[in-house]
């Protein structure tokens, strides 16, 4: 049992308590000596020698009529059978320590023994699957050591929960109990940053509590599961050092610090591999290899074994993401002389990997051989009462009869309808919406539509209940986005535009493709910290046209909203059209490499126009009702391309109507500022090299932000810091926002910036500034971001844009897809406010595009130069 140190320190200390110094430790063995001894046995794996030390001491006390210590021997014994899985042994010893102690009169080493023996019905009810029990067991334990004000004894329990919480999925929570049992005036992890970690790590090593390593270890793993990998590496540096400068020789916490060491480093591998960065995926790759080879080398002997196995099944799902299927091969060799039947989750996660080394063609393994291990679980969680284990056999079993085809004695469908059933029972959303998922694709071949989109809505249900923690998804299924959570969101989309559908289908696929672009965008930044409610376009703008797309693998789908003025509510119609998307998709991404190429507009009118007859053209509803504004939520590519330069073979869209992006209507922020407009601008405007970046003048910037406010007024060049922008912007109720300065948007968040003085200021840090303004100011009207570059092509980086836009808080965004020449920047600004008082933000920056048309003495009317600026967010 991995907390009996802990445990154990907090009985030693209370056995001297609970007997005083009355008796001669002379005449007999001494008892508690004899505990210490059966902690050694037990480490050393030797469970039956433990229990005999502990029925010598539990029969010495015996002798002594020394009952409170007696109840305590059973605890520990308890918990020794519980390491055996004597499952029968270790309830009817907590039982009998029960039923003793409520003959005791009431008392302070009372109560210390019954918070300990509830702490021992938390490791019980934990071991079998049972963590919310075993979250309750532990509070009530940490209630009674909170009467006698038992410091260690409520840290421990703290730290116990934690585990409970992170079980659950509940990784903000497990981080904040860990953090109590510091006892720091910070309890929040949630609003950890890299310099209040450091400022927590310093406290509470001055303060040296006993705990510490367990507590950052608790801490450092609820941070990895919350995909705070930097702030996790550094508690594992804090950690490192502790060990270092404690003098002591505990192979066992070096071996729980380089797994920590050793996951953090695979995390941010599989991150990396997501991102589709193939050299940071290199590096932490090796870095998570050294760590775990270390963990295979310790010695044999119990104490290591759970860090031996943990290493050798994570470093075989790290081989599989390289596809290094030869020593991935050779290691699942070797894990399968593990004992691996006595950890249920072990064997889970080796059968799952194995799955994936069995649909490579050069693997041989069996299916019934995977199949088998799924069933014992399944049998051995049924049996110990771990519904949460049972439920994952039965899914991924019924998963693995799915994609091999394999006969077994129950179908597929009745494998996920008993996993749901268990995942239900114990209010696992998590693993609800697979399984759900996974139905609704059964029932769709079926024929049972209705059943089936039942089933699909039902799971987005339960992603959207997990959008607050998703990291309680497992981190396959978190970094595998697109095989494992998006198509829930397009598979549901597909079946309800499938043949005619109705109103309220359109409704729903029109809820789904939102819902997919929160889900992209909570994923891209491995949190989800975006707010929303339901609207519809009636209630927004009644002469504006919302277009949803979405792009499946054989057609594109649209349905635009709009607006019956007579009745004033929203209309849905629904168009589609036959294009593959490998077809489509290869377009855009010509049409976006010549866009920023001044030569290329023949190309750019033929390809924009293609897009136009696949996109545009088929909406007659435009005539029909004449929006004035056409509103674009947009799928995958079709991001990285503005809306503006699609072309019907004489004119651009913008010439028709003023145009903006959302990720949703329901993303949009009505809020509206009250007070008289008010400008604040900044921007770069010298070449600046920080780090190994280096940036161009952009010498046009002074010209720009002149279009704004007076230069002695604004931040420029030394004076545009953070420190600056937040100090101006807590001043007044500033209604527009005007930053000139590089701009960089790519599939990796880390990467994604915007140029300040000696600083690359992350999409996070600026957010934070926006946000914490001083409460009773007004929101921000409009946030300009010019000179900003979107790599081309790269739909996640495209993600970027949009989260900058919808996390910084304002209620409009205008950007630039690409960076432009910023003479022309600075003419499109001067024209763009002068439009805005008398325009919506849309039509103005219409107008303002179309006024560079217009510049004869330069040739400003190419796509290039006026099609890079969008509008996200509140067009009006």
């Amino acid at each position: 049992m991995k907390n009996w140190q802990r445990f154990i320190g907090v009985v030693l200390v209370s056995l001297s308590l609970v007997l005083g110094r009355g008796y001669n430790s002379v005449a007999q063995a001494n008892p508690t000596q004899l505990v210490r001894q059966a902690q050694q046995q037990y480490d050393l794996g030797q469970s039956v020698r433990a229990l005999t030390l502990l029925e010598r001491a539990a029969t010495i006390y015996q002798s002594r009529s020394a009952l409170l210590p007696q109840i305590q021997i059973l605890t520990l014994t308890s918990l020794v059978q519980q390491q055996q899985r004597n499952w029968q042994l270790a309830s009817q010893n907590l039982e009998r320590s029960q039923t003793l102690i409520d003959t005791l009169p009431p008392s302070k080493s009372k109560t210390q023994v019954q918070a300990q023996i509830w702490n021992v019905r938390g490791h019980y009810a934990l071991a079998t699957g049972k963590s919310a029990q075993a979250l309750d067991n532990w509070q009530e334990a940490e209630r009674l050591y909170r009467e006698i004000n038992d410091i260690r004894g409520i840290a421990g329990t703290n730290l116990d929960a934690a585990e409970a919480l992170n079980r659950l999925g509940f990784h903000r929570r497990a981080c904040d109990r860990a953090l109590s049992s510091l006892n720091l005036e910070q309890n929040r992890c949630q609003d950890l940053d890299t310099e209040a970690l450091a400022l927590i790590i310093r406290q509470a090593g001055e303060a040296r509590s006993p705990w510490l390593i367990d507590s950052f270890s608790t801490m450092a793993n609820s941070l990895l599961s919350m995909g705070k990998l930097l702030l996790a590496r550094d508690l594992a540096i804090a950690n490192q050092h502790l060990l270092a400068e404690s003098h002591l020789v505990k192979s066992s916490t070096q071996a729980k610090i380089d797994l920590s060491w050793g996951n953090i480093e695979l995390e941010l591998a599989l991150q990396a591999k997501a991102q589709s960065t193939a050299e940071d995926f290199q590096f932490h790759q090796e870095r998570a290899h050294q760590y775990y080879q270390r963990l295979k080398n310790l010695p044999p002997g119990f104490n290591y074994d759970s860090f031996r196995l943990a290493a050798q099944l994570n470093e075989l799902s790290l081989n599989i993401a390289s596809q290094q299927w030869l020593q991935a091969n050779q290691l699942a060799a070797r894990i399968q002389l593990s004992p691996l039947s006595d950890d249920l989750y072990a064997s889970l996660q080796f059968a799952n990997s194995l799955r994936l080394l069995q649909s490579h063609p050069a693997q041989q393994y069996d299916v019934r051989e995977i199949a088998n291990l799924y069933l014992n679980v399944a049998q051995q969680a049924e049996l110990a009462g771990d519904s949460r284990a049972e439920s994952y056999a039965w899914g991924n079993l019924g998963e693995l009869a799915t994609e091999t085809r394999l006969a077994l004695k129950s179908s597929p469908q009745q494998m996920f309808e008993r996993a749901l059933w268990l995942a239900q029972s114990i209010s696992a959303p998590e693993l609800s919406y697979r399984w759900q998922w996974r139905l609704g694709r059964i029932y769709r071949q079926q024929g049972a539509r209705v059943k089936a989109i039942a089933s699909y809505q039902a799971a987005l249900a339960n992603l959207d209940s997990l959008r607050s923690d998703l990291v309680a998804l497992e981190k396959e299924v978190r970094y595998e986005f697109k095989a494992n959570i998006e198509p829930v969101y397009r598979e549901l989309a597909d079946l309800l535009l499938t043949g005619s559908p109705s109103q309220s289908d359109l409704v729903a696929a029109q809820n789904a493709i939102e819902a997919l672009q929160l889900a992209e965008l909570d994923n891209y930044f491995q949190d989800a910290c975006l707010t929303f409610e339901p609207k519809s376009i009636d209630r927004v703008d009644a002469h504006g046209a919302i277009i949803h797309t979405i792009i499946l693998p054989d057609r594109l789908e649209i349905v635009v909203a709009t607006v019956d003025r007579a009745r004033q509510q929203q209309i849905l119609h629904h168009y589609s059209q036959s294009v593959s998307q490998e077809h489509l998709e290869a377009t855009i991404i010509q049409l976006r490499q010549y866009l920023t190429e001044p030569d290329r507009t023949r190309d750019i009118q033929r390809l924009s126009a293609q897009i136009y007859h696949w996109l545009i053209q088929p909406l007659e509803v435009l005539e029909q009702e004449s929006p004035q504004t056409l509103v674009f939520v947009l799928d995958g590519l079709l991001q990285t391309i503005p809306m503006a330069v699609l072309y019907d073979g004489k004119q651009y869209l913008l010439e028709k109507y003023a145009i903006a992006l959302t990720p949703g209507l329901r993303l949009l922020n009505l809020q509206k500022n009250s007070a008289s407009p008010s400008f604040l601008a900044g921007g770069i405007s010298r070449s600046l090299q920080v780090g190994q970046l280096n940036f161009p003048p952009l010498t046009n910037v002074p010209d720009e932000i002149a279009a704004v406010e007076p230069l002695d007024n604004a931040l420029l060049n030394q004076q545009f810091t953070p420190e600056n922008l937040s100090t101006r912007l807590n001043r007044t109720s500033t209604s527009v926002v005007h930053l000139a300065t590089h701009g960089q948007f790519r599939a990796n968040p880390r990467e994604t910036f915007l140029l300040m003085w000696q600083k690359l200021l992350t999409i996070d840090e600026f957010s934070r500034i926006l946000q914490t303004r001083r409460p009773g100011l007004e929101p921000i009207e409009l946030l300009v971001l010019s000179a900003c570059d979107t790599a081309t092509g790269d739909r996640r980086s495209a993600l970027g844009l949009a989260g900058i836009a919808v996390r910084s808080g304002a209620l409009s965004t205008l950007a630039t897809l690409w960076q432009i020449d910023d003479r022309s920047t600075a003419q499109l600004m001067r024209f763009f406010y002068q439009y805005l008082p008398h325009h919506t933000k849309a039509e103005a920056l219409r107008q303002a595009q179309l006024e560079l048309w217009r510049q004869t003495n330069r040739d400003w009317e190419v796509p290039a130069f006026w099609s890079a600026y969008v509008i996200i967010g509140d067009w009006q």
